[in-house]
C-alpha cells in the first residue's frame, strides 16, 4: 500500500500528528509520502492507495493550504481511500468532542469529498500561551486561561493536549479498512 500524508499547520500541532501517523503506518509497512500541503502546490495523487488530510483548526478554520488541495482534487480523492483528521481544542473536553467531530470533519467531508471519508481523527491541540497570536487569539485566550484556572491548571504553562496513544491506535486501523 502507498499513502500520502498531507497536512496544514499554523504552530507545529498538526505537523507533529502527521509525523507520527507517517511513522506507525511505516511500521506497519506502507510506503508513505508525508508533505506539508503550504510547501507543495501541485501534487498528482494517482499513485496513492490511501490518502491522508488533516490540519490545524484556528478560529474554527482549516488551514487555506489543505482546503485548496481538497478542492482541487475531489474527483482523484473520489477513486481513493481517503481519511481526514484535525488537531483543535474542541477535542480537548469531552463536551465539544461532537461538535468538533461535525463541523471540522462531517462537513468539512460533506463539502469537499465525493465519498465518505473511510475514517476520521478529531484529536486534542497544544496551548502555548507564549506562541505569537494575532489579535484575536490574545481576545479568546482570556476565556482558555479562566478555563484552565478552573480546572486547577496553570494558565501561564504549555499544555498538550494530544494522546499519542489514540493517534498510534487510530493509525494503525487505517491499515485495516
Amino acid at each position: 500500500m502507498k499513502a500520502l500524508i498531507i497536512y496544514g499547520t499554523r504552530y507545529g500541532t498538526a505537523t507533529g500528528i502527521a509525523e507520527e501517523i507517517s511513522k506507525v503506518l511505516k511500521e506497519e509497512n506502507v510506503d508513505v509520502d508525508l508533505v506539508n500541503a503550504r510547501e507543495k502546490k501541485e501534487l498528482d495523487i494517482t499513485s496513492y492507495d490511501l490518502v491522508v488530510v488533516g490540519s490545524g483548526i484556528k478560529m474554527g478554520k482549516w488551514t487555506k493550504a489543505t482546503m485548496n488541495f481538497l478542492k482541487k482534487n475531489k474527483n482523484a480523492l473520489s477513486k481513493r481511500k481517503v481519511v481526514l483528521f484535525v488537531t483543535c481544542g474542541a477535542a480537548n473536553e469531552e463536551k465539544t468532542v461532537a461538535e468538533g467531530q461535525e463541523k471540522y470533519l462531517d462537513n468539512i467531508a460533506k463539502e469537499n469529498l465525493i465519498n465518505e471519508p473511510i475514517a476520521t481523527g478529531l484529536f486534542g491541540s497544544v496551548y502555548d500561551p507564549n506562541a505569537k497570536q494575532g489579535l484575536i487569539f490574545k481576545l479568546i485566550n482570556r476565556s482558555i486561561k479562566k478555563e484552565l484556572e478552573k480546572q486547577g491548571k496553570d494558565p501561564n504553562k504549555k499544555h498538550d493536549y494530544r494522546n499519542w496513544d489514540e493517534i498510534r491506535a487510530w493509525t494503525r486501523n487505517l491499515t485495516t479498512e
